[in-house]
């Protein structure tokens, strides 16, 4: 596959785009817009091009692109849950994802073959550092590490997240300075929400619980604590 001409920016949903009552929480607790709801015209009107990838069922993930009134068919992808564990089983790293979970950096060669973006030319926004840390080490061009946490401030909690638009910027710059083959990473800046803002946008969406791929993250889950718990360090390792 030829090599693109423009760089990939893969963006996380949770912490990120969409924040509910903590980290990768089940998504009937609620989920509320970080960036407003004009969140879709911002990415497509940025003219990046953009896929997601997030640790979420792939039905979530589409029914939260939709909150977004992002459509599929603006962005190049919508990486999932089920996509690491296709990427992990056909580049064989299966036995090391049953042991570690479902990493985000198993993406990278799928994302290689068919999409024919090196590591180096993509960059990824995420709100848990030892993400991007795994990210960079596998050569990830650019890592854009979004602040998510709550303040209190005269008896009112405030939500603390990042400025979409000046991630973009960020993004934007890096791609037309093609002399930088260098790893880089950027804390972006934190700017308050409202917490009343959030819970007039809050929507809950609803997903099969007898959906058999969940099931079988929800056994792997298990096996994985089970080895942790049982298993000789060295078998682990």
């Amino acid at each position: 596959m030829l090599k693109p001409k423009k760089k990939l920016l893969l963006i996380d949903l949770d912490g990120v785009l969409v924040t509910s009552s903590g980290p990768n929480a089940p998504i009937d607790a609620g989920l509320s817009p970080l960036h407003g709801m004009d969140t879709g015209d911002c990415l497509i009107n940025s003219g990046a091009t953009i896929a997601v990838l997030t640790h979420r069922h792939k039905t979530e993930a589409e029914q939260i692109l939709k909150l977004l009134k992002i459509d599929l068919t603006n962005i190049v992808r919508c990486f999932a849950a089920q996509e690491l564990w296709y990427s992990a089983i056909k580049y064989k790293h299966t036995s090391q994802t049953l042991l570690k979970g479902l990493r985000k950096s198993l993406i990278l060669p799928l994302i290689k073959d068919d999409l024919g973006y090196d590591p180096e030319d993509i960059a990824v926004i995420d709100d848990r550092m030892e993400i991007l840390s795994e990210m960079s080490n596998k050569g990830v061009g650019l890592t854009l590490f979004a602040p998510l946490r709550t303040t209190n401030s005269n008896g009112q909690v405030h939500l603390m997240t990042f400025d979409l638009l000046e991630a973009l910027r960020i993004f934007e710059n890096w791609s037309q300075d093609m002399s930088s083959k260098t790893t880089q990473h950027i804390n972006l800046k934190e700017r308050v929400v409202l917490n009343n803002t959030l819970l007039s946008h809050s929507t809950v969406i609803t997903l099969n619980r007898w959906d058999y791929f969940a099931l079988i993250r929800k056994i792997s889950r298990t096996l994985r604590r089970y080895i942790s718990q049982y298993m000789p360090t060295t078998f682990r390792s």
